[in-house]
């Protein structure tokens, strides 16, 4: 039940960032003061300093996910979810990849976000994945 409730909350907080915008939804669902978000770039601290990069985003970047999986705490009140994440800039993606994100219940039972982090996908590469027909590698 606990992680059944962690993925709804998930879900909860893309379709926020969908109709809000980042800017909103991060400031709501991520805990006000320990949080963090680590991507490639960057590890940022506190709801503050995560939200601050979306100020300059133009209005055509959108970021989207979906949870496929988790793991919950006995205890209900911690669970980490995982699964795609794209952003886009308009149409053209610029980055996808897969995301962990770890919930708490606040003081309310509110599940707020305390750790985000993606992993980019490595750029695409233009030699075949498999060997070819005469069994030479890609």
């Amino acid at each position: 039940a606990t992680l059944d409730s962690a993925l709804q909350a998930d879900r909860d907080f893309a379709a926020a960032v969908a109709k809000d915008g980042p800017k909103v939804a991060f400031r709501v669902w991520f805990h006000p003061t320990e949080s963090q978000f680590i991507d490639s770039g960057s590890h940022l601290k506190g709801v503050d300093a995560i939200v601050a990069p979306f100020e300059q985003a133009p209005p055509e970047f959108t970021i989207g996910w979906t949870p496929d999986s988790g793991v919950a705490s006995a205890s209900g009140d911690f669970a980490t979810t995982t699964g795609r994440y794209a952003v886009k800039m308009g149409a053209q993606t610029i980055q996808e990849g897969r995301y962990m994100t770890s919930w708490r219940k606040d003081e309310a039972g509110a599940w707020k976000v305390v750790m985000d982090a993606t992993i980019a996908d490595p750029p695409k590469s233009d030699f075949p994945p498999e060997p070819d027909a005469n069994g030479r590698p890609g």
